[in-house]
């Protein structure tokens, strides 16, 4: 297949970035034992957007928001968050308001939901609103809990805590379409109460549905952006490029 063009003009400070960008990465290679899965990579989340990184299995998108979430150092290039150039570690970041949540399910399962979300040091009662499924289930433990249900708590507990800005990784994976609209949603819904959102996902219709932009990853490349309004005229055009990734792609993502 040849390689899909990208859409959309760069900004005139060639980032497309602005002031109110709450992350940005500029040539950005993260990789693993000096060998790079992702790079070049320019990004931007702005405050009130969801943008979200789709991509075939091994393209380099977990590798990407580990690296923004501080939990990978950069090869080369910059990662500026609030403003800054930053190299510090997630515990430091999440501190200035980043929510990570991983791919995999971050409950402990031996405490209820409850717990779960005082844990969170968010406000319980604004989870609860969130997730208002969960107000019955409160004083269950959370290993009993499907895993659509605790994914739905994972979220509730990061977005709780107010953030500046939420990184999810594939929050739909392995779960009913039902389930997956839900946790898609509450993001949108976070954004719109001015919370930026990166979301790592591989529905790309549902992605799409909830998206202000999104960028498409081949081989650790961007090789495809745009607005979700322009790139859902094209789904035919991401799902040739998941079937086309190849057997060499790096197998971390």
């Amino acid at each position: 297949m040849t390689e899909m063009a990208v859409v959309g003009a760069p900004s005139p400070n060639g980032s497309g970035a602005n002031s109110s960008d709450l992350i940005e990465t500029r040539g950005l290679s993260l990789g693993y034992n000096k060998i790079p899965v992702v790079r070049d990579l320019d990004l931007h989340v702005r405050e009130g957007e969801v943008v979200c990184i789709l991509g075939a299995n091994g393209a380099g998108k977990t590798t990407t928001i580990l690296g923004l979430a501080g939990e990978l150092s950069p090869m080369s290039g910059e990662i500026h968050w609030l403003g800054k150039p930053v190299k510090s570690p997630l515990h430091v970041r999440a501190r200035q308001g980043l929510a990570f949540v991983p791919e995999e399910r971050s409950v402990i399962f031996g405490l209820s939901v409850l717990d779960n979300l005082r844990l969170g040091q968010g406000d319980v009662d604004a989870a609860l609103e969130l997730a208002p499924e969960l107000r019955d289930m409160r004083h269950k433990r959370a290993g009993l809990l499907s895993g659509g249900e605790q994914q739905i708590l994972t979220l509730a507990r990061a977005l709780a805590s107010n953030p500046r800005l939420l990184i999810a990784d594939e929050l739909s994976l392995g779960l009913a379409p039902l389930v997956v609209e839900r946790l898609l949603l509450a993001a949108r819904r976070a954004a719109d109460r001015g919370i930026g959102v990166l979301l790592v996902e591989q529905h790309i219709r549902s992605a799409l549905a909830v998206a202000d932009r999104a960028l498409v990853l081949r081989r650790g490349q961007v090789v495809l952006q745009g607005t979700a309004a322009e790139l859902s005229s094209r789904t035919a055009e991401i799902e040739a490029s998941y079937m086309t990734a190849g057997p060499d792609e790096d197998e971390t993502d």
